[in-house]
């Protein structure tokens, strides 16, 4: 079992941002996911701290506590740093705040189901504007069954050639 110091420096060492571009903000905020748990086991010391009965260990709990403290806050910082450049991307790139706003819980599509219709201008025509877009398991049947589709119509057309070759052979003989 490692101790908490190597784990959080290879966490802190997830939290670094090596660019402002969606990929290295992607891979920031999936550490930043990562961190959240040690972030919260970093108060544990400290509680146990404020908890101790008077006799026991002070000294050593408050060391403790002390460290559990100087994590918490270090790791605190990057995140917040990491969530106001994610931030700042996406004011500075202009991304529409529809992109941020989570999906009613009755409205998320399954695997199963089409993407509702995306809200478009009011300059395209009504057909536009009704189109639903499949999506990716549906794609997917749908390609599958596409190809299918194609096979069947070869076998098909390979059969009727065979037959008027067949009737070509015996009308001559």
């Amino acid at each position: 079992m490692s101790s908490p110091g190597v784990e959080t420096a290879s966490i802190s060492d997830g939290l670094e941002l090596e660019s402002l571009d969606s990929e290295s903000l992607f891979q920031a905020l999936t550490n930043v996911e990562k961190a959240i748990p040690e972030l919260l086991s970093s108060i544990k010391p400290i509680l146990s701290h404020l908890t101790t009965q008077e006799g026991t260990d002070e000294e050593n709990s408050g060391m403790m506590a002390r460290e559990g403290v100087e994590r918490y806050l270090n790791l605190l910082d990057k995140i917040q740093f990491i969530l106001r450049q994610t931030v700042y991307y996406l004011h500075a790139t202009k991304i529409s705040s529809n992109v941020l706003i989570p999906p009613k819980v009755d409205n998320i599509p399954t695997p199963f189901a089409t993407y509702l219709p995306q809200p478009q201008s009011q300059n395209q025509g009504e057909q536009e504007q009704e189109k639903v877009e499949l999506g990716l398991y549906a794609s997917r049947i749908e390609s599958k069954v596409l190809d299918d589709m194609l096979k069947a119509l070869k076998a098909i057309k390979e059969q009727e050639q065979e037959q008027q070759g067949n009737m070509d052979i015996s009308s001559s003989g």
